[in-house]
């Protein structure tokens, strides 16, 4: 048993400039702390919402709610970093 947990996120398509792209993100988590990895994007918007911040409602796609840095934001008590793919 470890105390340790990741999430690695590879995605691989075309850009918009026609080429082959690929994209990598990874994150580590100690202290038994990798379970919180999935809730972050919940406590980004929570935060933004409690701050007043202005969102669409309605049924929608999440794309552009967030950004890496609300995500990383929701997480920086927790023993998660995020490593260089």
């Amino acid at each position: 048993m470890s105390d340790k947990g990741a999430m690695f996120v590879s995605m691989e398509g075309i850009g918009i400039d026609g080429q082959l792209l690929k994209l990598n993100w990874h994150l580590v988590a100690a202290q038994n702390h990798g379970p919180y990895i999935p809730c972050g994007a919940s406590i980004a918007l929570a935060k933004k919402l409690a701050r007043g911040d202005k969102l669409p409602y309605g049924a929608m796609p999440c794309m552009g709610l967030l950004t890496v840095e609300d995500y990383l934001s929701a997480l920086k008590d927790f023993d998660i970093c995020e490593l260089p793919a």
